[in-house]
């Protein structure tokens, strides 16, 4: 009966041995980190600036009278006279002033008849004086006359064109009067705009702290939260050296490119000044870097371990950091349960990715 019981207790030694050699084993196993990993590559690494400000066209144009006149429209669109948005060519008629009075006055007729007789004078003063038939002096008196028939045809001219509107640049009319065909109008009345944005200018406010690193002719990135997924590229124009003290902002103007006229004068937009810009630069997302002890480390992996690097930044973007040292392209970076690694942790990749993604 004894024997038995120390059988029983012998057993039941063992088995409290084997399942504590279990959980040993089962905390081995649990000592191995499961983590994923992405191939370090090189990229082009940019310092940007970030603002919002204002569109607006690139030029404008008023069509403004210079006479009184009748107002009769050239140009027609819906309800026969010109539409707000009408495309435009430069130079094209809009609307012509009825004025007859001026028309009169500028005897442009009879100033056309005079300069085609004082031409016909002076080629026949030609002839004569080829033939010696004529003096120096009565050629030089039919070449004044000539000049001033023409100079007084041109006054003509000039005052006539008065009655006439054009474009002097080729875009979009806007802001148009209005005004009924066939109302009197007075000199320097206003017609309508013309306004041209196949390239929009920008309005930025930037903080003080970049005035040192912003500078004419660096790129510009410019969305508008109505074209999602749309970036329209342009540059620095103008720098505007003093700040405001009532924002701590000094202005930026930047000339973009506007490809379809997407964007439209007066929108509001967010855009991005490339300050600095690093081609074939080690670059990964800034969320990887962390700080221990005051330095700025990263955890790659290798041989199935984690190595905790130190590393030196350089240029910071929104979401990706420059790496000057200590991770090299092609290294196996650690991207998930990195926070809580420590050098050495015995790791197991369980998925692979490209950083920079």
């Amino acid at each position: 009966m004894q024997f038995l019981k120390r059988c029983c207790k012998v057993f039941t030694a063992v088995a409290i041995l084997a399942a504590c050699g279990g959980q040993t084993e089962q905390r081995s196993v649990d000592l191995t980190v499961p983590v994923t990993v992405q191939a370090v590559r090189l990229d082009t690494m940019e310092a940007t600036v970030a603002a919002t400000g204002t569109l607006r066209s690139s030029r404008e144009a008023r069509l403004q009278t210079e006479v009184e006149g009748i107002l009769q429209y050239v140009a027609r669109g819906v309800g026969g006279r010109p539409t707000e948005g009408m495309r435009v060519t430069r130079n094209q008629e809009i609307a012509r002033l009825v004025n007859k009075e001026l028309v009169v006055n500028a005897r442009l007729e009879s100033r056309d008849l005079a300069r085609k007789a004082a031409r016909r004078t002076l080629r026949e003063q030609e002839v004569l004086v080829e033939r010696k038939l004529g003096t120096e002096k009565d050629l030089d008196e039919a070449r004044r006359a000539v000049a001033d028939a023409e100079s007084n045809y041109e006054d003509a001219l000039v005052q006539i064109a008065k009655t006439t509107i054009r474009t002097p640049i080729a875009g979009f009319l806007t802001g148009l009067a209005d005004i009924t065909e066939g109302t009197m109008v007075e000199a320097r009345t206003t017609i309508a705009t013309v306004m041209d944005y196949n390239q929009v200018l920008v309005d930025l406010r930037v903080p003080n702290a970049y005035i040192a690193t912003v500078s004419t002719g660096q790129v510009l990135r410019v969305e508008n939260y109505a074209l999602p997924n749309r970036r329209f590229l342009g540059t620095v124009k103008v720098v505007d050296p003093a700040i405001d003290p009532a924002t701590r902002t000094f202005r930026v103007v930047g000339a973009v490119k506007n490809p379809g006229l997407m964007l439209r004068p007066g929108m509001f937009v967010k855009a991005e000044i490339v300050t600095e810009s690093h081609e074939d630069a080690v670059a990964i997302p800034r969320r990887f870097v962390l700080t221990r002890q005051n330095r700025k480390v990263v955890f790659v992996e290798a041989e199935g371990r984690a190595q905790m690097r130190d590393v030196k930044l350089g240029l910071e973007g929104p979401e990706q950091v420059e790496i000057l040292e200590g991770l090299e392209p092609g290294e196996r970076l650690i991207t998930s349960n990195y926070e809580t690694l420590r050098p050495r942790t015995r790791v197991r990749v369980t998925g692979e990715g490209v950083s920079g993604q």
